[in-house]
C-alpha cells in the first residue's frame, strides 16, 4: 500500500478527481439559476433533482482535498484527527447545528432524501428513451417547473427575441444538459467509497477518537430504470405525508402527458440542446395557453370552476346502430359551429346506447365547438357557464349527462335557462336523460326541449350487430379484435344478452384488457 503519505495522496486525486466531476453539474447549475431561481425546501423535491446534494458534496469535497492535504503535510495525530471526522457521513446523518430543526446537513443525506423519492416513485413506468430513472424525473421535473420559470422561453415569441436573447436560452439550455447527462449515481458511489476507504485506513492509525469499525456503512441503493414499487399504491392514505409532498410526488409520478412525451424524446435523443431551442418555446407556449383555447372539452364545479378534462378516444362510426341519431346530431352542431341557432336538444335512450359518446365524438370531429359537462346538481349555475362561454369565439354545448330533476333542479333549470336562446346564441344546451327519469319530468321542463333525437337499444342478440359492436370498441380500448371474444361474451350473459346496452361490451373488453392480458 505504501507509507501513509503515499496513501493520502491518493485520496487527495481522488477527491479532486470527485471535485471535478461534481463541477460539472454545480458550474451549470450556476448558470441556470439566474434564469429559472431554484427554490429549495426541504420537504419537497429539488426543482432541478439532486442540486441541494450536489452543491453540498462541492464543499464537502473541497474541504476533504484541503484536510488530507493539511494531514499530508503534517502527520499529527490531531491532522489525521480532523481527516477522520470528514468520514462520518459515510455512517451516519450529521444535522445541521445552525439550526434549531433537525436537518440533514451532509450531502450524502441529502442524496438518500431524493434517491428514495424515485424509488418509492417510480412503479416501472420509466421511459423507453431515457437511460435511467435520474434522466426520467429530470425531464419530467424539468417541463413542470424548470422551464416554467424562465422568462424567455415562456413569455416571448422566437421571432422577436435579438442574437443575445436568443444565445442566452441555448446556453440556458445547454446547461441544463449537462446536469441531464451527469452521472449523479456514480460520483455519490465513488465518494461514499473514498469516504469508506479513508475510515479503513486511518482506523489503524493511533486516534484518540471512537473509529466506526465492525459498524457497516450506509447504504446507497442502485436506482435503475423501472424500479418496481408498491409504496405509491397507498400514498394517498399515510396520515403522516404531508399533502404538498404526496401531491408532488403524485403529479410528477402521473406526468407523462403526450406533449410532455415528444418533448421528452427530442431532448433524450438531441446531441445538442440548445439546437431544440424552438421546439422547446413552441411546446412551452402550447402549455401557457388559455385552457379554455388550448381544450376541447370541460367539466362544470359548483363553484364556478371549469376544469379540462380528457375524455377517452370516441369516433362517430363506433355508435353502433344510431346512424340516423348520429348524422341528425351532426347536421345539427355543423349547422351551430357556422353560425345557425341551435334549440335546446333532448337525447332519449336507456343508458349505454351511445347518447353520450356520439355527442363526444362529434365534438371532437367538428372544429369550432366546445363541451361542458355538466351534472344536475349544477344547474343553479348554467347561466353563469352560458354567459361566461358566450363571450369566446366559439360554439359551446352546455351537456347535461343523465339529467334527473328534483323540485330543486327544476326551479334552478327554470331560472337559468329563462331567455338563454335569445340572450346567448353561440351557445345552447344538450341533456341526456333514460326513459324512467323522462317520465317524472314536469310538462314545462320537456317544453324546454324543442328538439328530441330518440336512441332505441340496439339488439345484441343480433349476430352482425353483436360483431360491430365488438370491434368499435375493441379500437376504443385498442384491443385487436378476436370472434372468440363474442364467443366468450356471449357465454357468460347467456339469456341476458337481449336486455344488454352496447356499453356492457366496452365494460367487458376493458375487464378482459387488464385481467386476462388480451
Amino acid at each position: 500500500m505504501g507509507t501513509l503519505a503515499d496513501v493520502l495522496d491518493r485520496f487527495r486525486a481522488r477527491a479532486n478527481d470527485l471535485l471535478r466531476d461534481t463541477w460539472k453539474f454545480t458550474l451549470s447549475l450556476n448558470n441556470v439559476i439566474p434564469y429559472s431561481p431554484v427554490a429549495w425546501d426541504y420537504k419537497r423535491l429539488d426543482a432541478i433533482p439532486f442540486s441541494r446534494p450536489m452543491l453540498r458534496l462541492e464543499d464537502e469535497l473541497k474541504s476533504l482535498s484541503k484536510s488530507i492535504m493539511d494531514a499530508r503535510d503534517n502527520r499529527s495525530v490531531p491532522a489525521l484527527e480532523r481527516l477522520y471526522e470528514k468520514v462520518e457521513p459515510a455512517f451516519r446523518v450529521v444535522f445541521d447545528e445552525r439550526k434549531n430543526e433537525f436537518l440533514p446537513a451532509d450531502a450524502i443525506s441529502l442524496y438518500h432524501e431524493q434517491q428514495q423519492v424515485l424509488i418509492l416513485t417510480y412503479t416501472g413506468r420509466t421511459s423507453r428513451f431515457v437511460r435511467s430513472s435520474y434522466q426520467d424525473i429530470f425531464l419530467r421535473q424539468l417541463a413542470s417547473q424548470t422551464l416554467m420559470t424562465h422568462p424567455f422561453l415562456t413569455k416571448e415569441s422566437l421571432d422577436l427575441a435579438g442574437v443575445e436573447l436568443k444565445a442566452y436560452a441555448r446556453d440556458f439550455l445547454r446547461s441544463l444538459q449537462r446536469m441531464y447527462r451527469t452521472d449523479i449515481e456514480k460520483i455519490f458511489r465513488n465518494y461514499h467509497a473514498l469516504l469508506v476507504d479513508m475510515h479503513d485506513v486511518l482506523s489503524k492509525e493511533p486516534l484518540g477518537i471512537p473509529t466506526y469499525e465492525g459498524i457497516p456503512p450506509r447504504r446507497i441503493a442502485r436506482t435503475g430504470a423501472g424500479v418496481a414499487s408498491d409504496f405509491v399504491a397507498g400514498m394517498r392514505e399515510m396520515p403522516g405525508l404531508e399533502d404538498s409532498r404526496r401531491e408532488q410526488i403524485l403529479a410528477l409520478r402521473d406526468a407523462d402527458g403526450s406533449a410532455e412525451t415528444e418533448l421528452y424524446r427530442r431532448l433524450a435523443g438531441s446531441r445538442d440542446w440548445g439546437g431544440e431551442l424552438a421546439h422547446v418555446v413552441e411546446f412551452m407556449h402550447q402549455r401557457n395557453q388559455d385552457p379554455l383555447t388550448k381544450y376541447k372539452v370541460f367539466e362544470a364545479g359548483l363553484q364556478g370552476e371549469l376544469e379540462p378534462v380528457e375524455i377517452a378516444e370516441a369516433a362517430s362510426d363506433q355508435v353502433i346502430d344510431q346512424e340516423e341519431n348520429v348524422a341528425r346530431l351532426r347536421t345539427l352542431l355543423t349547422a351551430f359551429v357556422k353560425g345557425s341557432h341551435m334549440p335546446f336538444t333532448l337525447l332519449e335512450g336507456d343508458g349505454g346506447v351511445g347518447k353520450t359518446l356520439s355527442l363526444q365524438a362529434l365534438v371532437r370531429e367538428i372544429d369550432g365547438l366546445k363541451l361542458v359537462l355538466m351534472s344536475s346538481d349544477c344547474l343553479g349555475q348554467i347561466r353563469q357557464y352560458a354567459q361566461r362561454m358566450a363571450e369566446e369565439p366559439w360554439r359551446t354545448v352546455l351537456y347535461i349527462d343523465d339529467m334527473t330533476f328534483d323540485p330543486r333542479h327544476y326551479e334552478s333549470f327554470k331560472t337559468g335557462t329563462q331567455g338563454m336562446k335569445q340572450f346567448y346564441d353561440n351557445v345552447t344546451v344538450i341533456a341526456s336523460a333514460n326513459p324512467a327519469s323522462l317520465a317524472h319530468l314536469p310538462p314545462e321542463v320537456l317544453r324546454r326541449w324543442p328538439i328530441r333525437i330518440k336512441y332505441g337499444r340496439p339488439n345484441l342478440a343480433n349476430t352482425a350487430i353483436l360483431r360491430k359492436v365488438f370491434q368499435a370498441n375493441c379500437t376504443r380500448v385498442q384491443m385487436a379484435y378476436d370472434p372468440r371474444l363474442v364467443t366468450a361474451f356471449r357465454k357468460q350473459y347467456k339469456g341476458a344478452i337481449k336486455t344488454l346496452a352496447p356499453s356492457a361490451v366496452f365494460d367487458f373488453l376493458q375487464e378482459v384488457k387488464a385481467t386476462r392480458g388480451l
